[in-house]
């Protein structure tokens, strides 16, 4: 009699233990300045960090995240593993740690020199990663200086100034001209037509990821934003991408996460976040989950004409699926939207958020980032106290996977 309950016990052992699915992994990070994030903070409060309810965490360093992609920087390995070397090996419960490096905009394009120097510094950071013992890097594509802008769209020219002198211009540029071009820091280099940008810019990623692997063979790549907010389909049938403007104004991050793909080994892997902070149905994550895995790479929703507009390139469509990984990143706080469907500020309560983090590790291939405000987690200080019940939410929701 005593085996009677033994199946049962065991079916419900592996229903808890594949509640998520298989490798699912949460990961800090905080937005409460750079701060908690630094290296000294994580090596100090060790002991703390070390017992929080997550798989991992990222970390922003003075030498490297914001220096990376600067104009006219080179990074020097001494300095960098100076600022994080006593990070080597010093998490044992954190295995899933990412190294974060935000977009600048260092040269134009076709600047060979300054590509170079980039490129050598991305590298870098993966080598300092790798002998940390970090997973890999984040690279945040959102732009944070005014610099940065001209590294997320082309420029072209609005009606209004083409009316004025038509033949100055080809078929083209009147194609993709705007009634009202809205950004005015978006970047053209004038001897190269929008097509020549888009795989010129993808070449340089590519490099840039191939760089990486030398020095870091299996190296672990999220990017937050993804190539949906560049492609002009992404909200064709559902909403995918929120409150983020048109998909003209992102063109170059498409062009960045194909090159970063076209780079890949055998033993890396690359993530798409699709940094979006407003699902919270299940009907958010499954259509956001299948847009980004599948449709973004079928031919229909690429029937585009690329001397004007962003698409995938047919070479990578077929092994988009086996090479992208999907991801999804949730927010503490609740925000304003101009759908009214994807308006959170009145479900963003612990319950809302306990909730949206269950279903997002659900839907991930992998990797769920958990973007917190006005919340500490990694300093032990009073000005953003956790307020009762997080930690507990967060114990439970990471105890299922």
């Amino acid at each position: 009699m005593k085996y009677i309950y033994l199946p049962l016990l065991l079916l419900s052992i592996l229903f808890s233990a594949t509640l998520y699915g298989n490798d699912k992994y949460l990961i800090l990070a905080e937005g409460n300045d750079w701060l908690p994030l630094l290296p000294n903070n994580l090596i100090k409060n060790h002991s703390k960090i070390e017992k929080l309810p997550f798989s991992g965490f990222i970390m922003s360093g003075d030498s490297y995240t914001n220096l990376v992609m600067k104009k006219d920087k080179t990074l020097h390995y001494k300095e960098v593993w100076d600022e994080v070397k006593g990070l080597k090996n010093l998490y044992k419960n954190k295995q899933h740690n990412f190294m974060q490096i935000n977009i600048d905009f260092p040269s134009d394009f076709w600047d060979d020199i300054a590509w170079e120097r980039v490129t050598n510094n991305f590298s870098i950071v993966a080598k300092t990663a790798k002998e940390l013992g970090f997973k890999g890097i984040v690279f945040d594509d959102e732009p944070y200086p005014k610099s940065a802008m001209k590294m997320v769209n082309f420029k072209f020219p609005d009606k209004e100034t083409i009316s004025k002198n038509p033949k100055k211009f080809q078929a083209w540029e009147k194609k993709g001209s705007e009634d009202n071009w809205v950004d005015k820091d978006a970047y053209r280099n004038s001897q190269h037509t929008f097509k020549e940008h888009m795989t010129k810019v993808s070449s340089r990623f590519k490099n840039i990821m191939i760089a990486m692997e030398k020095n870091f063979q299996n190296l672990t790549l999220l990017v937050y934003n993804g190539p949906s907010y560049a492609h002009k389909n992404s909200n064709k049938e559902t909403i995918i991408v929120t409150d983020v403007g048109l998909a003209r104004e992102h063109e170059y991050k498409g062009a960045i996460f194909t090159g970063l793909k076209q780079g890949l080994n055998n033993t890396s892997s690359l993530h798409d976040m699709g940094e979006s902070y407003r699902y919270r149905k299940d009907i958010h994550f499954k259509n956001a989950y299948q847009w980004r895995k599948y449709n973004i790479a079928k031919d229909k929703y690429n029937d585009l004409n690329s001397s004007y507009e962003w698409k995938i390139p047919k070479r990578d469509r077929l092994s988009w699926s086996n090479d992208v990984n999907v991801g999804f990143m949730v927010f503490n706080k609740g925000l304003k939207s101009n759908y009214s469907i994807y308006d959170t500020r009145k479900n963003s309560r612990l319950i809302n958020i306990k909730e949206t983090l269950t279903k997002a590790l659900k839907y991930s291939d992998k990797y769920v980032i958990y973007y917190c405000q006005e919340q500490d987690w990694l300093l032990p200080n009073k000005k953003y106290p956790l307020k009762k019940g997080w930690m507990e939410m967060m114990k439970e929701v990471y105890s299922k996977i």
